[in-house]
């Protein structure tokens, strides 16, 4: 490989990183603002809470970045919780069951089969 693939596949690696930790960074802000919100919304009602959590006509680019972040952090747990729920269903052992224990056992290993008498002739 060249040098230039190298520094290029660096470069890529570090931006992909740091791209990583700002989404994660907006589901974080998100996140707060979405407690906030439903703290208020027990306080003063649904429709005041959210009022403040939606950007308003001419608002501000933090208004809207705000706006953006609560949504992309409901977006982002809930795709998470779904994820999970998908990945467990698709569990083939029991939870108080250890991996190995509950791993499938191939029929031609011999594992795992109780002998069921002498094997017919050939």
């Amino acid at each position: 490989m060249s040098r230039g693939a190298v520094s290029i596949r660096v470069v890529v690696r570090w931006l992909a990183r740091g791209a990583l930790v700002a989404a994660w960074a907006l589901v974080g802000w998100g996140t707060l603002l979405l407690l906030v919100t439903l703290a208020n919304a027990a306080g003063r009602g649904p429709r005041a809470a959210l009022a403040v959590l939606l950007p308003a006509a001419g608002g501000t680019v933090w208004d809207i970045l705000n706006g953006f972040s609560a949504a992309f952090a409901g977006v982002a747990w809930l795709t998470l919780a779904g994820l999970l729920f998908l990945w467990r269903r698709q569990s083939p052992h029991d939870p108080g069951e250890t991996s190995a224990a509950a791993a499938p056992l191939s029929p031609l290993s011999g594992e795992g089969q109780e002998d069921a008498g002498p094997s017919p002739p050939e």
